[in-house]
């Protein structure tokens, strides 16, 4: 009766914790959106943002959203396949549906929930739990040291300030020092015969396979090109003369604020990292807003809208509430 009662009590104390957690961090959430709100109204005539918005090119941001779609999001299903192939083969098709549906689930709520979600959908698919994050935990540094790699030529073609500079070090430093650790474990934890260590080696097992590894920085590569080239549609399509200083700056400062996941989709964070970057360039301040709007727009609508019906589907609702679990851990 005791054991019982004070299991009861952990696990009644654990749920306060994570409300009031939830609570916090919506609290977070609305006051960065406040912040932001008032540097908006404060640093852009709104009038001349809307009138950028309106005069916008919006072919070009039909483009955009059908390169994100058909190629961006693609590519990185793609990736994951071969990141998983080690653990398990699954069809292209699904996993770029688990990357849609991840991404809807991002954009609604913060914290980088939809990785919770990818998790939960691939151990309905016999995935462990540790080796899908594995994997997760090499697309992101992968897709840093690739982008810090990507904006290396920066500080020679802009007068970047110090910080910008500094922070472009530590991406691809830091990224790169990751890797090279996270193949050493790889190698080190393959030869275990089970357990939570084989467990890990697994996710990280394409570091030990040279051709698939390449195959991977290759995707990356890939991937990034196609980042870039949505941003130089969406400065077009404001009328800005795309360089590539210009579109490599806001790729970094973008992603540098996505970085702190806080708000859902980051809105707000976005935009502003996108239009500090554009200012730098000699846009506008309301030139460079328009261009984070859309940018970020063309890629947050259509995902969340497709990645809810994806979701939607019995098998993968089911995989999502089975993954509940998963999901509060990854918040904690």
């Amino acid at each position: 009766m005791g054991h019982f009662a004070r299991t009861s009590f952990s696990v009644s104390h654990f749920e306060r914790s994570r409300r009031v957690r939830t609570v916090l961090r919506c609290a977070g959430a609305v006051a960065i959106l406040g912040v932001c709100v008032a540097l908006l109204c404060r640093h852009v005539d709104l009038a001349a943002l809307g009138a950028a918005l309106r005069g916008a090119d919006y072919r070009l941001v039909l483009l955009m959203t059908t390169a994100h779609l058909a190629l961006f999001l693609l590519v990185k299903a793609w990736r994951w396949r071969i990141l998983l192939a080690p653990i398990q083969r699954l069809p292209l098709g699904k996993l770029y549906q688990y990357c849609l549906a991840g991404c809807a689930i991002t954009n609604l709520f913060p914290a980088r929930a939809g990785q919770a979600v990818r998790v939960a959908l691939l151990r309905r698919d016999g995935v462990p739990v540790v080796g899908s994050v594995g994997t997760l935990v090499l697309e992101e540094v992968g897709n840093a040291a690739v982008l810090g790699l990507l904006c290396l030529p920066l500080p020679f073609l802009l007068p970047l300030p110090a910080h910008v500079r500094l922070t472009l070090a530590l991406v691809a430093g830091g990224a790169t020092t990751a890797l090279v650790l996270l193949g050493w474990l790889a190698r080190a934890w393959k030869s275990r015969s089970g357990g939570l260590l084989r467990a890990v080696a697994q996710g990280l097992a394409i570091l030990c396979e040279r051709r698939a590894a390449g195959s991977v920085l290759v995707l990356t590569i890939m991937m990034w090109l196609v980042d870039l080239g949505q941003i130089a549609l969406a400065m077009r399509a404001v009328g800005l003369l795309p360089s590539y200083a210009g579109i490599a700056l806001v790729l970094l400062m973008v992603n540098v604020t996505n970085a702190f996941p806080v708000t859902p989709g980051q809105v707000g964070l976005f935009e502003a990292g996108a239009a500090a970057a554009c200012v730098v360039v000699g846009a506008s301040p309301e030139q460079g807003v328009a261009v984070g709007v859309l940018y970020h727009v063309m890629q947050l609508v259509p995902e969340t809208a497709i990645g809810l019906a994806v979701l939607s589907q019995d098998t993968l609702a089911r995989a999502w509430r089975d993954g509940t679990q998963v999901g509060a851990v990854a918040r904690r």
